[in-house]
């Protein structure tokens, strides 16, 4: 028994022994892992060009190829035997250099497989990997995959550079399940090819990759992104998230960023979705958080549809709706709906041209800007055509048409609105422009475009030229020309005036008038001082200096919100020259204007220094004798809605001339006015000299008072002295007071004479009993009187504008002198003023030879008389 057992053991060691010779032979002969591999490696479609290693550790393939799908220069693959065996075999490491991958071919050659393997270490160098033809190079190195039905791998990192771009990925594979952080470098050629438009920070993005057996997700964020041809508009924390869906083949594209446009800002949140059949649906939403100025709406949203070769895009916000519809995006339709207008437009575009027709409709409401109805302009034609970068524009309505032609650099044109014709031309490179405007009638040109005309009648003839820039910002440089104009207040108040003109510049909302000359009643108003006006943030117009005479300053401010105003007039040294003065002011004033068009003037005007030339109008009289003219005038009553008070004195006397008056008086008066009264002077002129001539006769004019106290018609009090001396060295005293429309004249005389002696010494230089000696004395009386009227007849008629036909003195029972003037309109009509103890008019009207009515006014009461005249045939013996 022990001997068949010791013969058991034996032939056991034995047969262990030869077999672990065997293996040892097989796993470490280093012949027969390249026997095996020539033998069952070739039938799985693998070529080499040599192989070495042992089955045990591992093997090193050169030239390695497998069905033209992946190639390398040397792979490496290294295991332990025991690890192979396994239920999921590991391999230690697997390592390729110089490897090729065309991916297309791979996965057509593949079919699914139920092995499972681990994988410690994997590292893939110098790559080339081929996708739809494109190639890409990349390094690649995992660790611990593990391949059980999914794909696992623990870390991965790789780095891929294409003609699109470098990515470089570091992550880990879960279930299928790429996840992983990547950064990624759009290159050049594809920025130039795709997104040259576009300027974008970060120029390296940090991509979030998720991709799985059902969808692929991308994530990353851009600082900003701008688009080069409106540098202007920017988007800013940029947010983008790109899925696709594998199962359903199609991609969503999500973005989230702030868009701003100058001082425009909005929040936008855009989805777009593209299906299998390219079908595009893409949906935009904004919300406006920041505006300059107030847009008619909040938010607006925009939906894109693209299917079957049909684009349409809808625009929709607050009454506003726009569709844009196309086929082939060389054809387009444009139609759009607003609260204040309907258009539809068709535009064509081909490789180097585009033509556009629309249409616009002004909706009826809104047929109006600030009263201004716009019937006129209630359907305007549009139509523009481009060829290469050439644009030809026409715009035309019932008044209006406009034509530009241009290109990027440079456009020009003209325009016609009613009458009035503008030309321009603009250097767009170099931002600037030309505009001439030639306007013949302004108040033609009103009519045409359906203005209302001024509560006056304006008038004038306009040539303008402007020179504009706008680099920077805008600016304006104008000369404007008005050869003629006029201006008609009312029947009685007419200016008109040639040679007129204006240089204005405008930069940032401030208005300079660096000259300006106007006519007025043949005065000219001028200024080379520049006047700066500034339209402020609130809208409201600046006058910070505007210069009259350029010596004038005047400052204020109007709120055009109600067109209220407020000004102050300043000048120290304001000089005012014309036929009838000749005199220097310093000026102090304040004036306002309310909401209501109330208005306020006060403050001071001071006379430094001046001469006053001023005579009062003659009125005329008409001689024609075969003309009766009975007019019945009522004065018109007109609200005033004005109120000034203004103190008016000088800091010394002020000379007045005329024809034979010459005298120096201080003013202090009051120009005062309320509301909805009339203009009332208060106050005093003190003369402090003069004297006047009549007839070679010299009158000294002693210290007098002139007293204004404010009624309708200026008819002031009256004190005057005037001192007459003869050539007898008489001294005569004349005295005149009581008020200027009923005047009362005290003469007085050293030594003391009657009043007829008093009234020949003026006259004739000698009493009237030298110069008039008569036999009786009523005959002298008579004669005196008689001549003295004549003389004072012939005065009155040579310094007054009333022709005297009659002048009668009469004498009272006091002794005393009254006056009988008379003055004949033509042959039927005669007036008679009579100034003895009472004063009366006499209005005489003839109405034959014999018969005559007289209308009898007298300060005691009125009557009327019939007088019968006869001639008879006196035959006095």
């Amino acid at each position: 028994m022990i001997k068949k057992i010791y013969f058991f053991l034996q032939l056991s060691t034995k047969i262990f022994l030869l077999t672990a010779l065997i293996l040892v032979f097989i796993f470490f002969q280093k012949d027969v892992a390249p026997f095996l591999a020539e033998k069952y490696l070739k039938e799985l479609s693998v070529e080499y060009s040599s192989l070495e290693g042992t089955l045990f550790n591992g093997v090193e393939i050169k030239d390695f190829r497998y069905k033209e799908s992946i190639k390398a220069k040397k792979l490496n693959i290294k295991y332990n035997f025991l690890s192979l065996i396994r239920p999921t075999p590991r391999i230690a490491s697997l390592s390729a250099e110089g490897v090729f991958i065309d991916l297309d071919k791979l996965l057509d050659s593949e079919a699914s497989s139920n092995i499972a393997f681990n994988i410690s270490d994997i590292e893939l160098s110098d790559a080339i990997l081929v996708y739809k033809g494109e190639r890409a190079h990349f390094d690649f190195d995992g660790s611990n995959l593990s391949y059980r039905e999914v794909v696992d791998i623990e870390k991965i990192y790789l780095k891929l550079n294409s003609k699109y771009g470098d990515l470089e990925l570091r992550g880990e594979v879960k279930a299928d399940a790429l996840r992983a952080k990547s950064s990624l470098l759009i290159s050049d050629e594809t920025s130039a090819k795709y997104i040259d438009f576009l300027t974008y920070m970060p120029k390296s993005l940090a991509v979030d990759v998720d991709i799985n057996s059902k969808k692929i997700n991308l994530k990353t964020n851009l600082k900003n992104v701008g688009i080069k041809s409106i540098p202007k508009l920017a988007a800013e924390d940029v947010k983008l998230d790109f899925s696709y869906s594998i199962d359903k083949e199609n991609f969503t594209l999500k973005t989230n960023y702030r868009a701003k446009y100058e001082e425009y800002e909005a929040v936008v949140t855009q989805s777009t979705l593209v299906d299998k059949n390219k079908k595009v649906t893409s949906d935009i939403k904004a919300e406006i958080i920041n505006e300059k100025n107030r847009l008619p709406f909040d938010e607006f949203a925009i939906k894109v549809d693209y299917e079957n070769n049909t684009t349409k895009a809808l625009f929709n916000a607050k009454d506003i709706s726009l569709t844009l519809l196309t086929q082939d995006f060389k054809s387009f339709s444009l139609g759009g709906d607003t609260i204040y207008a309907k258009f539809d437009a068709e535009i064509l575009k081909d490789a180097d041209e585009t033509f556009l027709q629309a249409k616009i409709y002004p909706k009826d409401e809104y047929l109006k800007y600030k009263n201004y109805n716009l019937k006129r302009f209630s359907k305007l034609n549009l139509y523009a055509y481009e060829k290469n970068k050439n644009v030809l524009l026409h715009i035309n309505s019932d008044i209006l048409s406009l034509v530009l032609s241009g290109n990027e650099a440079k456009v020009k044109g003209f325009a016609d609105l009613g009458s009035a014709h503008f030309e321009f031309d603009s250097d767009i490179e170099n931002k600037t422009a030309f505009v001439a405007t030639k306007i013949a009638s302004v108040n033609a040109f009103l009519k045409e475009i359906d203005i209302k005309p001024l509560n006056v009648f304006f008038d004038a003839k306009i040539a303008a030229k402007t020179d504009i820039t706008f680099k920077d910002a805008l600016e304006a440089y104008s000369k404007v020309e008005m050869p003629t104009y006029t201006l008609r207040l009312d029947s009685k108040r007419a200016f008109s005036d040639i040679d007129n003109s204006f240089e204005f510049f405008y930069k940032e909302n401030e208005f300079t008038l660096k000259k300006y000359n106007i006519g007025v009643q043949n005065r000219r108003i001028y200024s080379k001082k520049a006047s700066k006006i500034v339209f402020n943030s609130d809208s409201n117009i600046e006058f910070r200096e505007f210069w009259i005479y350029d010596n004038v300053l005047l400052k204020g401010l109007v709120k055009t919100a109600d067109m209220s105003a407020d000004f102050s007039i300043k000048s120290d040294n304001f000089h005012y020259e014309s036929k009838d003065a000749n005199v220097t002011f310093k000026v102090d004033l304040k004036a306002s204007i309310e909401a209501d068009g109330k208005q306020h003037v006060d403050g001071e005007l001071k006379i430094l220094d001046g001469v006053i030339t001023y005579e009062p109008k003659k009125d005329y009289t008409i001689t024609d004798e075969d003309i009766i003219i009975i007019q019945d005038i009522k004065e018109q009553e007109q609200q005033n809605n004005r109120e000034i008070n203004i103190h008016l004195t000088s800091i010394k006397p002020i000379k007045y001339k005329a024809k034979d008056i010459s005298a120096t008086f201080v003013p202090d008066l009051i120009l005062y006015q309320e509301m909805g009264s009339y203009l009332q002077i208060f106050g005093v002129l003190n003369i402090k000299n003069g004297e006047v001539n009549i007839r070679d006769k010299n009158f000294e004019l002693k210290e007098s008072e002139v007293y204004l106290y404010g009624t309708k018609e200026i008819n002031p009090y009256l004190n005057l002295n005037l001192h007459f001396k003869t050539i007898d060295n008489i001294e005569i005293e004349i005295y005149i007071t009581n008020r200027l429309n009923s005047p009362v004249i005290i003469l007085s005389s050293k030594p003391a004479m009657s009043q007829n002696d008093i009234l020949s010494y003026i006259l004739f230089d000698g009493s009237a009993s030298s110069v008039f000696n008569a036999t009786s004395d009523s005959s002298k009386t008579a004669l005196n009187t008689l001549l003295l009227g004549t003389g004072l007849k012939k005065v009155l008629n040579e310094t007054t504008g009333v022709n005297i036909d009659t002048l009668n003195i009469l004498t009272n029972k006091e002794g005393t002198l009254g006056y009988e003037i008379g003055t004949r309109f033509n042959k039927k009509i005669r007036i008679v003023y009579k100034n003895d103890e009472i004063s009366s008019l006499i209005l005489q009207y003839s109405l034959n030879k014999s018969l005559r009515i007289d209308v009898d006014v007298k300060e005691t009461g009125q009557g009327i008389s019939i007088i019968y005249m006869k001639d008879f045939d006196l035959n006095i013996p």
